[in-house]
Order: structure tokens, then C-alpha cells, then sequence
């Protein structure tokens, strides 16, 4: 095909077995790929860091056959026939979605001839209004997030009359990557290589982007530039975390990767997508360890800050960027520190310009040089500067012509370059001649139309934006000389950016995000040094820049370390929440509540920024230096008003009210961690051995099942109290195993030694010829696992009402060091997640020991666990003891849908039904089946996890409100937010019924509402509330060393989550004792 030049041969030359394909035009990019998937099947295209935290690799047999699916799924939802002829149509896509899913679902929808237009969701509503108007979609694809729903929902109230585009669901990635399923190709289709396969469009920076057609021959001159390049990409890892598919060099990699095998490493799909913060780019890139790292020059910016983080980046071949500026002084730093740096250099409207991956550039690292496939001409400007100029030809296929150069159609791009001084052919880009500015973060802004917005104003003369190179824009006003005044008068500035203020909000509505204006960044000329204009009255930007650019370097340094919003002279707990409301609210556009999340709100990385700012001002006035590390990702992991409230207290209380109980803790844990017992090492292991307490309970009658069906457990003592009501051991242990579903047989194994006694400071206090058998060791008898699950739930008691089960904790450990055994046994301890009651993080907690006590203060319960958790910490780091700490999450009902009456969810389903309404619980269920539960424990005995410690909740979380839903089908009971319940639950306790209800006596509150015996709890679980953590405040807890330490939990992870049905089995349950009616 004579649109392609011939390649040098280059690629895959040091990969043995890749199949090359042929890139002479005779394949599309989609038809590359079934070339791949019939060719290189096994050869990776994707790889991530999975939810157990190991790396999931997809390849060209994944890949290929959930594209064909996902153009499926689109046709199926658009109502297409595949099979059919004639024209398809066009298709938008304006989504959030990840990589993975994104990527397979253009490239299918390539494959079946479907026009796909991609659409930034980072455009204002009239952008995307404008857009859709000017390319007339079908259909579009939307993602669920709220900020995109809302985006989607005010561009289409925007198009007014006419045809309005179907809205259709995005596909997620279970949707298109179904395992197990025969793979059937889509039909062949007649190809036209003229015909428009992507619809992309130009920056957006302003209010009227433009829609740019691609083509199969442009898109294949695309996946040629890096054949030209001087490096061999087959199988080499891109870390590409940072890429967005909607964008130009997101749709290129999809090119790319088809004609050299090169690898993209991405974040897993899941739905909501990660975002992509640089802590997160920065982790994900080192679980996958790329060859090759991508990102936004911001990114490297802030990197090139942290000596730390230099290694990494020397190790790699290079890192690239593109689409802005990277500053100067950091890429020359960057490259001193032997860090190999490439430029991406292309637009939309006439692709690739620069070449791809050349020999090491060292410090001519901003140099480019054109690839083969750009006919670029260089027009001299008259001052050193060119504008370059491409030239339509067989090989540099254009559908935007706005130029005639040497009467040949061309694309002026209006970008300015200057000539090496030495290396002829080798350019450096200056700028814009049409004055865009190129923010660090890759965005664009066009100034013109915004400052003609903001000139509308009666008090301005005429206005200049800035930015070039930074996060983030500003404005320099020339005031009217009328109105003009000192700005150094800091009183009349203030009142004049609240004057001009409701101007620069019609700018804000009008821009993109990235455009946004802030206060602070309202710069007000001198009239000591006014503004130079043209002859024709226009403003001499870079005259004015340069004259104006100390005030503008001030500026930003003062919006890096000042505040927005003045914060309160003390922060309390009331304080830091009002604080915390009027700075999120004060710069989202539409105000959230203090429980939801701001993310979701719409608030982006620049609002984030300000907000971070702002919070990070109050804290460094309010707290001494060396008290508060103040995070730089603290806004992403705290993504609420209230959680950013907890964040600036928890910050605060490091000096102040809670640090004074952590010494009680601490004075506490160190009366029980003195003087352990030696070892005694008389008898070499005989077999597996277990003691195990609480047996009569749920999770440890579970347990008791699943240690007499292994056939490695030969004995097995449970431990239990005495009845008060003096019922038999063995009776009790029976209706303990019917209550839960099991067969009380279990109970007469003659594996089955049931021990009555207590666990105290003092020892163990059992009958003395079971102690003899089980305690003294003078027999083969002796344990080889401790399970300590026994523990008194009672949220409303002290600490003190805790000592004798602390006690017992160390009377264990003394236990496990008394044995004769070669090897002490192992101690298995069931903590709870409470622990981390007080914990604000959002981002999951690892499994390690909780140094800091002020965690879990505030509740007996918790704090007994925590000061229990360290005695066996502190055992194993003075002694050969090995404990494994257990903390436990909520545990949902057993095999016949037993959960215990007293538990805050039955409690609450039985409240509700006196009070006529169910909460609606925001945050996720990591519930976890009794019957699952019990067969992890067992299981993590013979585990060594690396910190001692494993977190038991459920991986796959579902929301709680989705358990909500189905209580509220089965009870006919309407779903009201938690607030208004707690108000509801709150009157019922202070005797004012609701309409419709009777006054209750206490008795009657107690027996109908018991959720009334813990509404503190319910109150401080809604203060916590939150999307992104458990429910009823509970925070995201990391799971990989229990996805290591049981089978059953890893297998029973992805097929034993909570269904609908288990909801109903739990209410049989509750009707069938009598709970509910």
C-alpha cells in the first residue's frame, strides 16, 4: 500500500516466538489484532496488580475475543444488527471507565465498522453539548459515575430541540471478559480505508471543540512511528497507570501496541475505575515493574522532589510525556540524575509528529525529531522561530486542511519551534502562536474566548491569562482607569475580586475544569506599570507576562502556601467540620453533604489541590511542627467532608485529648507483658492438637465442624465457661452446632474432648485430670494450635469490664510456652476490626500490627482487643512463640441463616419494623458467611504471615444498601436515608412517636426497637459514613495474606458472596426464634 513507508526490521528481533504482522496496509488495526490472537495467542497485552495483590496478565487470546464480545454488547444495547450490511452508525463514548475496558471496547467496536466518537468527560456541559450537535451520534456510552451522569444529563438538556442521542450503559469488564465462553469471531466486513473510524476532538479549552475524523489509513500511520524508532518495543512494559483512554495518545497506544507487542501495565478493571493520583501511578508502577513509564509532566515534577523515588526512575529505560511542557530545570535534573526522558509530540488533528523512542537524547531530551510518516515543513517567522507546517501527502494522510503551503494542502499547527543550534533537523517547541497555554498537566487552554467573557465586565479593560508550564491558570485584569486603585492595598483587591466575581464564575461555567479560575489567582495590574498594547489596542501578551512575571510567580507561591478560607482559631471537632464544609463547598461548583463523597460530586484534581491547600494552611497555624504529617494525597484517602473534618482532628489530637488516654493503654499492655515463661522442649511433635475456646458460640461452633472434618486434627480440647444456668457442657455444645446448622453428632467425636473452665490472669482453671491430660504434657496429647476465639460482645462496657478476658490472653500465651514441644503451638487470636474504630484512612489498611492505641479508644470492647493483639505481638518478639492475630470483620449468617438476634443488623431489621422504615446505609458489606469464616480459620493455623497478623473480611465487598434493598422488598418496609432513621429511632426513645405509632414503655422500646440499646453507635457509625469504606464507618482493610494463608478463602472469595437469597434464609431464620413476625 503506497500510504505506508517500509520500516527498518526491527521490532521483535530479541523475542522469541512473536509472530510479527504485516504492516503494509493489507490489515487494519483490528484485523492486527485477530492476526495477533491467531498468531501470538499467548503473548501479553495487558498486566496488573490483582486483588491478591499478584500480577494478572492478559493476552492476545483475552483480549481479542472480549473486544468481539464487547462490540456485541454494544450492538445488543444500541439494537444493531453485526450481520447485516449497509452504513453503521456513530456511537459516542463519554465514560470514566478503566483501561482495560475502554481499550477492548473501542477496538470491538473498530472491528465491527461501528464510528466511535470519543469525548473527554473533563469538557463543561456545553462542550459536550456543542459536540454532539456538530457530530449527531446515535447513541452514546456512559459510565455510572455521578460527575459523568450529570454531565451527560446537562449536555443533553443543553441541545435543545432536535434529535437527541440514547443514552446506553458503558460495558464494564465483566460484561466483555467472560471466561469459559467459545469464542466466535465477528462476520468480516467490506473495508473502505477512507471511511471514518474515530471521531476525536481538539483540546476543548474552550467552549466550541472541534470533532476531528480519523481514518484506517491514518490510524495505520500512527501504529507505524515507533517501528522507526531506535529501540525494540516487542514485549517491553509500558506503565501506562496515568494514560486516559478518551484521549489522543490513549486511542494511540491501542495502535501501537498492535504493530510492536509492546505491554501495558494498567490498573485492575474495576468499576468505579482507580483514579489516578500519583501515589497511585507511583504504587501501581512499581507492582508491575515497567520498562518504560508514561505520564503527565506534573507527575515527574513532583517525583523529581523525592530523592527516593530517583532509583526507580534511573532503573528504566526512560520515561515519557506528552501533551504539555515539561519544565526545564526538572527534565535537565531528571536527566543529570541519568534518567533517560522521551517526548510524545502529535495533535489530533494531524497525528504523530515527532519521532518515537530515537537513541538516548540525553540533555537534548526537548529536541524532537520528525518521523518519516509527518511531511513536515518549518515556516520561518522572522524573529529564529518557525511554525510548523504538515503537508498532506499519500503518507501523512489529514482530514483537517486549513492551509495551502507551496499549493499543496496542508494543516498549519501554529506551534512554534526554534532550530537546534548544532543538530540540524532536531526542534524544540517554544509555544503557541495562537497563544494556547499548555498547563503541566498535559490540558490546554485557549485564552481568547475566556478573557473576551471576562472583558464583558464594566470595570475591565482588558484581561491576560497565564499558566504555561503550571497545574493550574490565573488572570492579570487591567482595570479601567476609572475604577483603577493600588492592588498592594490588600482591602481594595479583596473587594475588587468580589466585584469582578460573578464575572469570572461565567468564565468557570463556561471552561473546561482545567480552565478554572481561582480568587487567588486574580492578579491586578499596577497602574505605576500599565499594560503595553498594539497599535490595533490588543494587550502584547508576552510583553506583558514577562513584565508582570514576580507578581505571577508570587502568586502561585502564595496559593501553594496560603488559604482560601480563614480557618478557625481553634480547631475542635464542630470547628474542624465547619472548616472543613466551607472549603469543600466554597470551591465545588454544586455543594456536598458532609457523607458524601466530593469525587463524586464532580470535585477534580485541581479542586482537590485547592482544598489540600487550604486544610494544609489550618493545620501547619493550628498544629506544632514535627506533631502533624500532613499527607500529600490526604484529600484522595479522606474523600468526604466528614472524614476531612476526622483527618484534621486526628491531625490535632496527635497533641491534644486523645493522645492523653494512649498512655492507659500502653501502662496496661505493659503489666501483661512481663516476665514470660521459658520454653520447655521435651517432646518432638506427634501430631495436630487443637485447643480452641468459645465453641459454644457462632464462629466457634463453626469452627468445631471444621476441625473434626479435617483428617489432619487428631484431638481437640474446647474450652468453654460454665453455664450460670448450669446446663451441661455436652448439651450445650449440641445446641450450639443445631442453632448453626450442624449435625450435633459433631459433638460426640471421639475426637471431641469438651473442657469446662476459664482462661484468667491466674491460668487455666479446668478439672484437674483434664488438666493433667491437656495442661501438664506429661502424655502426646498436647496442642499444637491455641484458638482463642471466646470474648465478651458488649459495645457499652469499659475497659475495665475487659480485664479478666485480657487476662486470659496472656494466661494463653503462658499456655503455648509451657508446652514441651519443639515448637510452641500456634496461637491463633480473633481480634476485631474495631480495632480501627478511630482510623480516618480510606485507602486499605495493611495487615501489620496497630501501633497507635488511639485507634481504638472510646470503646472497652475495642480497646481490650487492641491491648490484647499486642500481648501477643510483644510474646512474639521476646519469645519462640508465633501467634497469628485474626482480626474479624462482620460475620452474616450461617449455613441455615443463623445470626445472632443481638447483633446490630438483626437489631436494626427488628427496629424497623416497629418504626415503619429501614436506613439507608451508605458504604460496603465485606460480610462474611459464618460457614466461610470458620473454614479461613481453621485454615490460617498452618499460615505464617509476614507481620503476624491477617485480616478476615470478604475481598468482594457488595454495597450496603444493595443488602438494604432486598430487606425492604421482603418486609414491604420504605428505605430512608440513615440521618432521618436515627432521627426516627431518636424520637421513638425520647417517647414522641411518629404518626401513626403508639408510645412505647421501656419495656416495650426494649423488646420492639433493640436497636435503641446502641444508638450511639448508630450515630458515630453516620458521622463516619462512607462510599469508600465498610459499612457503619469501618475502614477498607487489605486482605492479601489471608488470600494467601487459605484455599478456601482465596476459592471461596470470588463464589461465596452474599446473594439475595441468603438475605431471605436470614429472615426465616430470625421469624422461625421468634425475633421477628
Amino acid at each position: 500500500m503506497n500510504f505506508l513507508l517500509d520500516p527498518p526490521t526491527k521490532q521483535a528481533v530479541h523475542h522469541n516466538g512473536f509472530k510479527h504482522p504485516p504492516m503494509d496496509g493489507s490489515l487494519t488495526i483490528p484485523e492486527l489484532y485477530d492476526f495477533h490472537y491467531e498468531n501470538n495467542p499467548a503473548h501479553p497485552v495487558f498486566v496488573y496488580k490483582n486483588a491478591e495483590g499478584m500480577l494478572s496478565h492478559l493476552t492476545f487470546s483475552d483480549v481479542v475475543p472480549a473486544a468481539h464480545t464487547a462490540a456485541r454488547v454494544v450492538a445488543q444495547r444500541a439494537k444493531l444488527d453485526l450481520g447485516g450490511g449497509g452504513p453503521r452508525p456513530t456511537i459516542a463514548i463519554l465514560a470514566a471507565t478503566d483501561t482495560i475496558t475502554y481499550f477492548a471496547t473501542v477496538l470491538g467496536m473498530l472491528r465491527a465498522e461501528i464510528t466511535i466518537f470519543v469525548v473527554s468527560p473533563r469538557n463543561s456541559p456545553l462542550a459536550v453539548a456543542h459536540l454532539l450537535s456538530k457530530v449527531c451520534p446515535s447513541h452514546v456510552l456512559v459510565s455510572p459515575e455521578a460527575p459523568i451522569q450529570d454531565l451527560v444529563r446537562e449536555a443533553i438538556q443543553s441541545l435543545g430541540d432536535g434529535v437527541t442521542p440514547t443514552i446506553l450503559s458503558m460495558p464494564v469488564f465483566e460484561d466483555i471478559f467472560i471466561p469459559g465462553v467459545r469464542f466466535v469471531p465477528l462476520p468480516p466486513r467490506l473495508r473502505d480505508l477512507s471511511s471514518t473510524r474515530i471521531i476525536v476532538h481538539s483540546s476543548g479549552s474552550t467552549s466550541f471543540p472541534k470533532p476531528v475524523t480519523w481514518n484506517d489509513r491514518s490510524y495505520l500511520q500512527v501504529a507505524m512511528v515507533p517501528l522507526f524508532g531506535a529501540h525494540d518495543l516487542c514485549g517491553m512494559t509500558f506503565g501506562c497507570h496515568a494514560l486516559a483512554m478518551f484521549h489522543g495518545i490513549g486511542l494511540n497506544f491501542i495502535a501501537w501496541l498492535a504493530s510492536t507487542g509492546l505491554v501495558m501495565a494498567t490498573f485492575p478493571p474495576v468499576s468505579p475505575s482507580v483514579t489516578p493520583t500519583p501515589d497511585a501511578v507511583w504504587n501501581g508502577s512499581l507492582a508491575t515493574s515497567p520498562s518504560y513509564l508514561f505520564g503527565p509532566p506534573v507527575f515527574f515534577e513532583g517525583w523529581s522532589r523525592e530523592s527516593a523515588k530517583l532509583p526507580f526512575l534511573r532503573q528504566l529505560k526512560g520515561i515519557v510525556y506528552g501533551g504539555a511542557p515539561l519544565q526545564n530545570p526538572i527534565g535537565d535534573y531528571l536527566v543529570g540524575e541519568g534518567i533517560t526522558i522521551y517526548t510524545l509530540y502529535g495533535s489530533s488533528e494531524a497525528g504523530v509528529y515527532g519521532a518515537l523512542f530515537p537513541e538516548n537524547p540525553g540533555l537534548d531530551w526537548e529536541y524532537i525529531s520528525m518521523n518519516p510518516h509527518c511531511a513536515a515543513e518549518f515556516v520561518p517567522l522572522g524573529d529564529g522561530t518557525y511554525e510548523l507546517v504538515v503537508i498532506a501527502r499519500p503518507t501523512t494522510e489529514m482530514t483537517i486542511i486549513n492551509t495551502v503551503f507551496n499549493g499543496q494542502n496542508a494543516y498549519a499547527t501554529s506551534d512554534i519551534l526554534i532550530p537546534h543550534p548544532v543538530h540540524p533537523g532536531r526542534w524544540k517547541v517554544l509555544g503557541r502562536m495562537d497563544d494556547q497555554i499548555m498547563l503541566n498537566t498535559g490540558e490546554k487552554i485557549n485564552p481568547g474566548p475566556l478573557e473576551e467573557i471576562l472583558c464583558q465586565h464594566p470595570y475591565i479593560s482588558s484581561a491576560v491569562m497565564f499558566g504555561q508550564g503550571r497545574f493550574h491558570s490565573g488572570v492579570l485584569i487591567d482595570v479601567k482607569k476609572q475604577y483603577s486603585f493600588n492592588p498592594s492595598d490588600t482591602k481594595k483587591l479583596q473587594a475588587f475580586r468580589n466585584d469582578i466575581w460573578p464575572q469570572v464564575e461565567k468564565v468557570n461555567a463556561e471552561a473546561p475544569s482545567h480552565s478554572r479560575i481561582f480568587k487567588e489567582m486574580i492578579i491586578v495590574a499596577d497602574p505605576s506599570k500599565p499594560f503595553v498594547y498594539t497599535p490595533k489596542g490588543a494587550p502584547k501578551r508576552k510583553v506583558i507576562l514577562e513584565d508582570y512575571s514576580t507578581e505571577i510567580d508570587r502568586a502561585y507561591n502564595e496559593a501553594d502556601n496560603g488559604s482560601q478560607i480563614t480557618p478557625p482559631e481553634n480547631l475542635s471537632e464542630e470547628s474542624s467540620l465547619t472548616f472543613a464544609r466551607d472549603v469543600v463547598n466554597t470551591i465545588l461548583k454544586h455543594p456536598a453533604k458532609d457523607f458524601e463523597d466530593i469525587f463524586e460530586c464532580g470535585c477534580d484534581s485541581l479542586q482537590a489541590t485547592w482544598i489540600k491547600q487550604n486544610i494544609a494552611h489550618a493545620l501547619n497555624s493550628s498544629v506544632p511542627k514535627g506533631i502533624s504529617s500532613v499527607s500529600s494525597n490526604f484529600v484522595y484517602e479522606h474523600p468526604t467532608i466528614s472524614s476531612l473534618a476526622e483527618y484534621i482532628m486526628a491531625r490535632v489530637s496527635q497533641s491534644q485529648d486523645v493522645a492523653k488516654r494512649a498512655p492507659d493503654l500502653s501502662s496496661i499492655l505493659a503489666s501483661y507483658t512481663k516476665g514470660f515463661p521459658p520454653v520447655l522442649t521435651d517432646l518432638s511433635s506427634l501430631g495436630d492438637v487443637i485447643l480452641i475456646t468459645g465453641t459454644t458460640g457462632a464462629l466457634g461452633s463453626a469452627a468445631l465442624a471444621k476441625l473434626v472434618a479435617s483428617e489432619s486434627v487428631r484431638k481437640i480440647y474446647a474450652l468453654n465457661r460454665r453455664s450460670k444456668q448450669k446446663v451441661e457442657i455436652s448439651e450445650r455444645q449440641k445446641q450450639a452446632l443445631v442453632a448453626r446448622g450442624y449435625n450435633p453428632e459433631i459433638a460426640k467425636s471421639p475426637k471431641v474432648v469438651l473442657v469446662e473452665g476459664d482462661l484468667t490472669k491466674g491460668g487455666l482453671q479446668v478439672k484437674p485430670h483434664l488438666r493433667e491430660e491437656a495442661v501438664c504434657y506429661n502424655n502426646k496429647k498436647s496442642p499444637t494450635t491455641d484458638i482463642f476465639v471466646a470474648w465478651r460482645v458488649d459495645f457499652n462496657l469499659s475497659l475495665a469490664s475487659f480485664e479478666t478476658a485480657i487476662g486470659g490472653t496472656r494466661a494463653l500465651v503462658d499456655f503455648a510456652l509451657s508446652s514441651p514441644r519443639e515448637n510452641p503451638p500456634r496461637l491463633l487470636f480473633t481480634s476485631s476490626v474495631g480495632i480501627f474504630r478511630n482510623n480516618v484512612a480510606t485507602a486499605p489498611i495493611p495487615e501489620t500490627s496497630l501501633d497507635d492505641p488511639t485507634s481504638a479508644l472510646g470503646q472497652g470492647y475495642s480497646e481490650s482487643k487492641w491491648i490484647s493483639e499486642h500481648i501477643l505481638y510483644e510474646a512474639a518478639k521476646s519469645t519462640p512463640l508465633r501467634p497469628i492475630v485474626v482480626r474479624i470483620g462482620q460475620i452474616s449468617g450461617g449455613l441455615n441463616g443463623s445470626w445472632n438476634t443481638s447483633d446490630w443488623v438483626p437489631a436494626i431489621v427488628k427496629s424497623s419494623l416497629t418504626m415503619k422504615a429501614l436506613p439507608d446505609i451508605k458504604g460496603a458489606c465485606s460480610w462474611i458467611p459464618l460457614d466461610f469464616a470458620a473454614e479461613a480459620l481453621v485454615e490460617f493455623r498452618s499460615s505464617n504471615p509476614t507481620a503476624g497478623t491477617i485480616h478476615l473480611v470478604h475481598p468482594q465487598p457488595l454495597l450496603c444498601r444493595d443488602v438494604f434493598k432486598v430487606f425492604s422488598d421482603e418486609l414491604s418496609l420504605p428505605i430512608r436515608p440513615f440521618a432521618e432513621w436515627i432521627n426516627i429511632l431518636e424520637d421513638m426513645i425520647n417517647g414522641r412517636p411518629r404518626p401513626n405509632s403508639s408510645r412505647l414503655t421501656s419495656n416495650q422500646l426494649l423488646d420492639t426497637i433493640p436497636a435503641s440499646k446502641t444508638i450511639d453507635f448508630y450515630k458515630r457509625s453516620l458521622e463516619q459514613e462512607d462510599d469508600s469504606k465498610d459499612a457503619m464507618g469501618v475502614p477498607n482493610l487489605a486482605v492479601d495474606e489471608a488470600l494467601a494463608a487459605s484455599v478456601a478463602f482465596k476459592e471461596q472469595a470470588l463464589s461465596r458472596k452474599i446473594e439475595p437469597q441468603d438475605v431471605r434464609i436470614w429472615l426465616q431464620y430470625w421469624r422461625s426464634v421468634g425475633f421477628i413476625h
